[in-house]
């Protein structure tokens, strides 16, 4: 009995340390998701972006083919300027059909426009666990995943806070999904996985287009390493007409919303396509920079973990000519695939090289796992380069951990709450809310966005003091009845005053 006993116990032991990176990862996925859902109701967008993201999915609630900003446009617009057109095409349309469907299940609102963020961020540091575990110990790939499940920037992507928001972890979660899918093609070289891949690419590219095709990138690099020695062959199942197949596929998915937009949008698809390569050799909205920032940018996204990261990709190299290790030439190859193009890129965006965050973190994973594994002959100095790789790394991640904590507890409410409550209970359908924006004090640029969002009236922005005469005139023209947010007094009927940012309503009256 004894000895039945001390067996039992073995078997328990080992189930325990079989399964408990799994739970490991589970507790951490679920932590950090339930981090997410803190605040993340808030009423105050975080950017232009996040504006124009909530409010043309709004308006895909009633045409969910036909994006639009501002979908009834009483004044004139021009279509290159992408903050104040009728149909906007400047970012794919899978991230905003992803809200869409949040709002029809949930109801238009703050919270349900970034939930599918929060549950998208959560997948892709599970992702970069299932990843791990088709080349690293499952140790490494639990540590690559927490610490991207805890990190403080894609918080802030989740809650607006970051430029570009859900477009970015959209892409990020279908670029991991792909390489999942690369990664088991070159394990098996199935043919599902192929499907998986290319699938996964195209959805990417419906999320922010051409930085999508990094799979591709990796595969082709991959499939390019045995033949100059970098990998070993029999490690790698994956071949040219693989490649080929994903491309056919990503076509598949991606090709039949950009040909009805080219058909149905000529001018805008134009327009917006030319502003994308226009990021190549132009300074895009002041975002031109040198070579390096590109580095810079990363170290924003990789915060408490930049110089890990460094010492990690530098102490590797020696095992990619080594060990021809094919896994370790995926994770560089993927990694610095997103660097050089950026790097080589005019305009350069803070979260451009957001997609090679899983990449560097999982050769952090390995070379932690490598360089902390107990032996039975451990010397007296890996025992305590152990405990300080040990010591660091809990210290970091409980750095990060409240550094998105903070992220969440940030209760910003917009001060336009009062002024929306009243233009959506007493104003009539075709109300137009002509907004003044005096940048010289600091104001929001693009609260006529909010407006919209909060009202569902049409809302302009003008900028010179008197521009609102000129612009009534056109909008009863066009069958509206304007209406002046502005901080001035007007010589107008005053119809309400925002106690909470000392804004004033009046209905523009007709001129005589």
């Amino acid at each position: 009995m004894p000895f039945l006993q001390v067996k039992s116990d073995l078997n328990i032991s080992k189930t325990f340390k079989k399964h408990s990176p799994i739970v490991l990862l589970a507790i951490v996925l679920l932590l950090s998701f339930g981090l997410k859902l803190n605040n993340l109701g808030h009423r105050s967008f975080g950017s232009i972006d996040e504006c124009c993201h909530a409010l043309v999915a709004k308006n895909l609630l009633k045409h969910p083919l036909k994006p639009t900003l501002i979908d009834v446009p009483y004044l004139p617009y021009s279509a290159a300027t992408w903050s104040e057109n009728h149909i906007w095409l400047h970012k794919p349309i899978l991230p905003l059909w992803q809200i869409c469907v949040s709002y029809w299940i949930l109801g238009v609102s703050p919270l349900a426009l970034r939930l599918p963020s929060a549950i998208l961020s959560t997948f892709a540091a599970g992702l970069t666990y299932l990843i791990g575990t088709q080349f690293l110990m499952r140790r490494a790939a639990v540590i690559a995943a927490a610490i991207q499940a805890f990190s403080g920037f894609i918080m802030q992507l989740t809650h607006g806070y970051q430029f570009s928001d859900a477009i970015d972890i959209s892409l990020l979660f279908y670029c991991e999904l792909g390489i999942y899918g690369l990664v088991r093609v070159i394990k098996t070289g199935k043919w599902r996985f192929v499907l998986l891949a290319g699938i996964s690419q195209g959805f990417a590219f419906l999320s922010k287009t051409y930085p999508a095709f990094i799979i591709t990138g990796v595969a082709f690099a991959v499939w390019l390493a045995p033949k100059f020695s970098f990998g070993k062959k029999e490690a790698c199942h994956l071949r040219g007409q693989h490649i080929l197949g994903m491309l056919i596929t990503t076509i598949l998915i991606a090709g039949p919303w950009m040909l009805y937009t080219a058909l149905q949008y000529p001018i805008e698809f134009k327009i917006e396509h030319n502003y994308i390569f226009r990021h190549l050799t132009e300074n895009v909205e002041g975002w031109r920079a040198p070579w390096y920032k590109v580095f810079l940018y990363s170290a924003q996204i990789l915060n408490l973990f930049t110089i890990p990261v460094a010492v990690a990709v530098c102490c590797s190299i020696p095992r990619l000519f080594q060990e021809k290790n094919i896994s370790l030439y995926l994770f560089y190859a993927w990694g610095f695939g997103v660097f050089i193009p950026f790097s080589l890129a005019t305009t350069k965006t803070p979260s451009a090289t957001l997609i090679s965050m899983p990449a560097f973190l999982l050769i952090l994973g390995g070379f932690i796992d490598r360089t902390t594994r107990h032996k039975s002959n451990d010397s007296p100095y890996r025992r305590r380069t152990r405990i300080a790789w040990a010591t660091l790394l809990v210290i970091l991640c409980l750095g990060e951990g409240i550094q998105a904590w903070r992220v969440t507890q940030t209760r910003n409410e917009h001060t336009l709450s009062e002024i929306s409550a009243f233009a959506e209970e007493h104003l009539p359908k075709d109300a137009v809310l002509l907004t003044e924006i005096n940048l010289r004090k600091g104001e929001t640029h693009y609260d006529y966005l909010r407006l919209m969002f909060f009202t569902g009236h049409t809302a302009r922005p003008y900028y010179l003091k008197s521009a609102w005469k000129s612009l009534s005139r056109q909008v009863r023209e066009q069958g509206g009845i304007p209406y002046v947010v502005t901080f001035r007094e007007l010589d107008l009927p005053l119809l309400f005053k925002s106690e909470a940012d000392k804004r004033t309503m009046y209905l523009a009256e007709p001129s005589d």
